[in-house]
């Protein structure tokens, strides 16, 4: 039997970004083998994937830098693969990018990797960093090709000579999402709540949206302003809960913490997904999945968020760290008529079908395993 195996940081990653391409490759008959590092705060429900997947754990620190914990993480990971001896592997995430990779080409598996964003360690010229980022030129050497999300990441994983142009594949709508499960909810209400989704860390824009959300209340002191995300404080730019809850304390924002299923948010009325993040990113996935629902949407020109609005259509699209037209583009979104706000409901649901459909992601997975296969 042919078998996949993917490879990421975080068991609930995984699953929440790529459960619709496990279950296909399920669905046609391959086995499939799960790995990610130990300790997934989240629990993913790994029985939704069915009979026949297997599932490793690798116990290691998932954010250290310590090289003897990365050693640690690629004996574990070649154990895996020597023992399972899979068809094809996927690589998600830098430790998997990097050392998966390697164990692959030692292994003689062919594999794909992943860079969803090229992140804090592109972003910063610290020296793990730039040991971070030679790693990361010996992994992609190792691997056979490297999806990337947005045109600027291609533009700059070519610029900075990371691997051969030609392993890289473009997926225009990133990772997708199943618009059959984010399907369409009616938006219109009498309220209005701007939403922002996202880790709770500086480069998402959470000071920004606060900075907007005080400045919006004192005009239109109804309007209201939620906040849901997770934690995240080993990150180095962490927004920390001492700040989230003198915030929440000062104006009519909230905090809703995480949501397991963000349907159960989604489809309540009302909502316009903000996020005015300058995170280096691939395709921002909460803006996706607002889209797909009915959202419009306020976000930033930065890659991987400004691809998702038709600005002035489905929502509106404004300069990073701008806090003063953060304002404007929600002033003009509460002033619009019901009319419009349906118009841009409408239009971002049809925009969600035309371009991020999971079902074209597939398609580029299939490709690559076939060809693997029928060589």
């Amino acid at each position: 039997m042919k078998k996949i195996l993917f490879c990421n940081n975080l068991l609930g990653g995984l699953l929440l970004f790529r459960k619709n391409v496990i279950d296909h490759f399920i669905g046609k008959g391959y086995e499939v083998v799960l790995v990610a590092i130990k300790g997934d705060a989240a629990s993913p429900n790994v029985e939704t994937l069915g009979n026949g997947v297997r599932v490793y754990s690798i116990d290691v620190s998932r954010t250290s830098t310590n090289p003897f914990n990365d050693l640690q993480f690629f004996f574990q990971l070649f154990k895996i693969l020597r023992s399972e001896k899979p068809s094809y592997v996927f690589n998600y995430t830098i430790k998997p990018n990097i050392y998966g990779a390697m164990a692959c080409k030692l292994l003689g598996i062919p594999c794909t990797d992943m860079m969803a964003g090229l992140g804090y360690t592109f972003t910063n010229n610290s020296l793990s960093s730039r040991i971070a980022r030679m790693l990361y030129k010996i992994g992609l050497y190792c691997s056979q090709h490297l999806f990337l999300l947005n045109e600027e990441n291609v533009k700059e994983v070519s610029r900075l000579r990371l691997c051969n142009e030609k392993k890289i594949i473009w997926l225009k709508g990133g990772e997708g999402v199943d618009v059959n499960h984010y399907r369409y909810f009616d938006n219109s209400s009498e309220e209005i709540c701007f939403l922002f989704i996202g880790r709770l860390i500086e480069e998402k824009g959470y000071r920004e949206f606060v900075k907007a959300a005080k400045m919006v209340l004192q005009k239109y002191p109804n309007v209201q302003f939620h906040i849901v995300g997770e934690y995240d404080l080993s990150y180095p730019k962490a927004v920390s809960k001492e700040e989230v809850t003198a915030d929440t304390k000062e104006a009519n924002i909230d905090y809703l913490g995480v949501y397991k299923d963000m349907m159960e948010l989604y489809k309540q009325p009302g909502y316009v997904v903000c996020i005015p993040s300058y995170y280096s990113e691939g395709l921002n996935r909460s803006l996706m999945e607002g889209c797909a629902v009915g959202k419009p949407i306020i976000t930033t020109n930065h890659p991987g968020c400004k691809e998702m609005v038709v600005d002035g259509e489905n929502g509106f699209v404004v300069e990073t760290r701008n806090v003063e037209a953060l304002v404007r583009a929600m002033e003009k979104y509460i002033v619009l008529s019901e009319e419009d706000k349906r118009k841009m409901s409408l239009r971002s649901r049809s925009w969600a079908e035309q371009q991020f459909d999971v079902k074209n992601v597939i398609i580029q997975y299939e490709r690559l395993v076939h060809a693997e296969f029928n060589e």
